[in-house]
């Protein structure tokens, strides 16, 4: 979450998708143990209505092209009418907690900020860091409050395949 805004303002050239499994396999334990760590999640159903916002805005799985609506479309990826079609990036729709974990399973992260508190949450960074980093607001969708696309079915779904997310982030719906 947050990953191009927050790797601009603190100089990373390059931005990468990868687990905290990901990360320890490529610079080690030691490495990884001795680093400052830090992540932002987000409300998993805000984060839904992202993802599709940010896919239609590209036409991923041409989803714009066959204007497909929000609820069709929770359905064809985390629902019960998943279709690896729309179902394309396993890495994309799985629970935050599972970026997280570490080889043991354990969540070994120094800071989790969280996106509705983004401005706040980098500024504890920053001294954790030392940077007098801006946050710049890069990648956004325009769009309206993601409650408005849910329906009770849809709300469900996300709740139970982001349950342990919503658990581990105190996260509700409202």
């Amino acid at each position: 979450t947050a990953g191009t805004s927050i790797g601009n303002a603190i100089g990373l050239p390059v931005k990468h998708h990868l687990t905290t499994r990901e990360v320890i396999t490529k610079i080690g334990k030691e490495k990884w143990d001795s680093a400052y760590k830090f992540t932002f999640v987000r409300n998993p159903w805000d984060k839904i209505v992202s993802l599709y916002e940010y896919r239609r805005k590209k036409d991923k799985t041409k989803i714009a092209s066959r204007n497909i609506p929000f609820t069709q479309w929770v359905n064809l990826t985390i629902g019960p009418e998943c279709d690896l079609y729309y179902f394309n990036n396993v890495k994309t729709f799985q629970p935050q907690v599972e970026w997280l974990k570490d080889n043991e399973g354990n969540i070994t992260i120094d800071f989790i900020g969280k996106f509705e508190s983004i401005r706040a949450d980098f500024e504890q960074i920053k001294l954790a860091i030392g940077t007098h980093a801006e946050l710049p607001h890069l990648n956004a969708t325009k769009r309206s409050d993601y409650r408005d696309y849910y329906t009770d079915e849809t709300r469900q779904i996300v709740a139970r395949w982001y349950r342990e997310d919503i658990e581990t982030f105190g996260y509700t719906f409202d």
